[in-house]
């Protein structure tokens, strides 16, 4: 592609919806060197404000080298460049996932504060296609095949990869013809991690015609199957499904008579917006939990639980998952509730009823909930001692807000599209 293709390219991205501003993500590297260049081709001739950001994680010497590209570029540029430094690996775990979800994290920041509220990476073909030969190696299904979304929304910030559809050939050419320089990161030759080696081994199935953009053009595929599912799911849901106070009740008759695989990404969604988790439970865990429901048994996963009721099958949070949890009154309680009331004593907590606030309430099957998900629903404490149960309507005062509700749970279904 030449540089008149690739801008088209950028421009069909990003044009005619963009914002006054944008963030531009650049470690150094080919690829973000080269949208750097290439956004701030398409968005200076249009009076766009570009900013940019660069993370220095400080796992490895030649860092400071890297950034120095990413600003002698901006110079050239005359656009403003922000270092984030990351301070919190401790030696433990996957190291390059700690990495990128501190990177996010950062970048969250950066563009909260800069009034951002686009940020632009430079994920390209190739990194669609290693992605999912990995996907592939595991044993992924649809959602796991499925290519990266061109568009994420992540808090108050969306994330645009515009470069999905490139190479890093085609990229690194353009760098050359343009006489920019860029930084290749050690670790890219690194075949302890996976995604290295399994883009060595790329190189050896082009031959045969599994090229970056072919397997990227499967990932596109998968995703528009994905998509289908997703809306299938979401059908199914109207029909099955409905939340109250936060917990979720499906029909037992209309569940069951649901295809394994709608059945399966219901119950996946309803697991994740109750926990509140990133990634979905492991497909085995899932099928376990199937499995338990086929036989009409109580289990749990991932911090919820599930258990029927009459007709019913309810999904809610899991009081051991939530047994320690405190925080002020006002505060977020699990990521979910926010409690609020007429008294403002630093001493109280928010906390779960369990055992000891329910056997206060023997008028809890008024709220027709299975006993377990109220067990795990907030009340606040003062020591040891119960001051109210705002789930309940008489509760003097308190009240009890779930975040999003009966029309956002549906919504999520649709919302990574």
């Amino acid at each position: 592609m030449d540089d008149a293709a690739l801008i088209a390219a950028i421009e069909a991205q990003l044009l005619p919806n963009l914002p006054e501003k944008i963030g531009v993500a650049v470690s150094g590297g080919g690829d973000s060197m080269a949208l750097l260049s290439l956004v701030a081709r398409v968005a200076q001739p249009r009076g766009i404000q570009v900013q940019v950001v660069s993370v220095n994680h400080g796992l490895r010497s030649g860092v400071q080298d890297e950034l120095a590209l990413v600003s002698n570029l901006c110079a050239t540029l005359e656009l403003p460049h922000h270092v984030e430094n990351w301070q919190g690996w401790g030696g433990a775990g996957n190291l390059q996932g700690a990495a990128r979800a501190a990177r996010y994290d950062l970048i969250d920041r950066w563009a909260e504060g800069a009034g951002l509220d686009i940020v632009l990476l430079g994920h390209t073909a190739d990194d669609q296609a290693e992605t999912l030969m990995m996907r592939l190696a595991r044993g992924a299904g649809v959602d796991g095949l499925s290519a990266m979304a061109p568009r994420r929304q992540r808090g108050g910030v969306t994330y645009v990869r515009p470069l999905l559809d490139i190479t890093r050939a085609e990229l690194r050419a353009y760098l050359k013809r343009n006489n920019i320089v860029w930084a290749d990161d050690p670790s890219n030759d690194d075949t302890r991690f996976a995604r290295v080696a399994m883009r060595r081994a790329l190189t050896q199935l082009e031959p045969l015609g599994l090229t970056a953009k072919t397997l990227a053009g499967v990932a596109r595929n998968m995703r528009q199957a994905r998509e289908a599912l997703d809306w299938q799911t979401f059908l199914a849901a109207r029909e099955v499904a409905a939340v109250h106070l936060g917990a979720v009740r499906l029909d037992v008759g209309r569940f069951h008579a649901l295809p394994s695989e709608i059945s399966r990404r219901l119950l996946v969604h309803a697991i994740l917006w109750i926990n509140g988790g990133d990634y979905p439970p492991r497909r085995g865990g899932i099928t376990a939990v199937q499995a338990a429901i086929a036989e009409g048994r109580t289990t749990t996963l991932d911090g919820c639980q599930l258990t029927f009721s009459g007709d019913f099958l309810w999904v809610f949070r899991e009081l051991n998952a939530v047994r320690d949890i405190r925080c002020s009154v006002g505060d977020l309680w699990d990521n979910r509730w926010r409690i609020s009331g007429p008294k403002h004593d630093p001493m109280l907590q928010v906390g779960p009823m369990g055992d000891a606030a329910l056997a206060e309430r023997p008028d809890w099957r008024d709220l027709d909930l299975p006993r377990g998900a109220l067990l795990s629903m907030p009340a606040v404490w003062k020591g040891q001692t119960l001051l109210a149960t705002p789930v309940f309507d008489d509760a003097d005062g308190w009240s009890a807000e779930v975040t999003g509700g009966h029309d956002a749970f549906f919504a999520a279904l649709l919302s990574r599209r």
